[in-house]
């Protein structure tokens, strides 16, 4: 009896055993179907990355006209050119994050950048990230939405610093300096792209460098902002930076 009862008890925990391996080896299996459909979708988005690398600044700056000539009389057509051009720049951005992007360095250069959060700035850099800071608490407090113009974000603007503010808090603006919106939407249209890849501000105006270059400032999704020299009237960085209205809504 007892020699019974103790190959009864062998034989279930051998099964438990079984069971518990056959269960191991099931979640491997998943995991490993995983990582291979990874793996295919990274391998997708390399090709897809380097068909986009060909592309000259000339061609960005014709599929922004294209974009811009179906704006009219055309919404739905509109709306299918604006989610195609959102992808290219979630694309473009992986490629600039992963292989670089030759035609931005080719053709421009990142004089100066100061991020978020870092030392504060000063002129035209200051003033840029405070209004990129101030466009982000105002999409912040109203559902994701970016305001349409800079009127709206007088309140979020950086007040008088005291003799104890942060190295990082912003300074109030100059006064000196002409910014305009570039990007109208929504936080949530931006899921897919680097937020550096998006351009919310940039000076109405270009300015010469005293090495006779022309360039701008910019501020960024990311809260950055940046001194851009371009040397074809910032074409192709526009093209990779600037996102087209609504292109995820309706």
């Amino acid at each position: 009896m007892a020699a019974g009862l103790a190959s009864l008890l062998i034989q279930r925990r051998a099964d438990a055993r079984f069971r518990e391996n056959d269960t191991l080896l099931r979640q491997q299996d998943n995991r490993l179907a995983e990582l291979t459909t990874e793996n295919k979708r990274l391998s997708n988005l390399v090709v897809q990355t380097k068909t986009n690398r060909a592309m000259t600044p000339d061609d960005r700056t014709a599929e922004l006209a294209q974009w811009r000539g179906n704006v009219g009389g055309h919404p739905e057509r509109t709306h299918q050119l604006a989610k195609q051009l959102m992808e290219n720049r979630r694309l473009a951005g992986a490629q600039f994050f992963l292989n670089g992007d030759f035609d931005l360095l080719e053709y421009n250069r990142e004089s100066a950048i100061t991020f978020a959060g870092g030392p504060r700035a000063t002129g035209k850099l200051n003033d840029a990230r405070a209004l990129t800071a101030a466009l982000r608490r105002y999409a912040d407090e109203h559902q994701g939405e970016f305001p349409l113009s800079l009127d709206h974000i007088a309140h979020y603007l950086p007040k008088a610093l005291e003799a104890d503010s942060p190295e990082w808090a912003n300074a109030p603006l100059t006064g000196t300096n002409d910014f305009e919106v570039v990007y109208e939407g929504s936080q949530n249209d931006l899921t897919n792209i680097p937020p550096r890849r998006v351009a919310l501000i940039r000076e109405r105006q270009p300015w010469l460098t005293p090495d006779g270059k022309w360039a701008r400032v910019y501020g960024y999704a990311d809260g950055a902002a940046s001194t851009v020299e371009s040397d074809d009237n910032f074409q192709s960085w526009e093209a990779q930076h600037i996102v087209p209205a609504r292109a995820a809504g309706p």
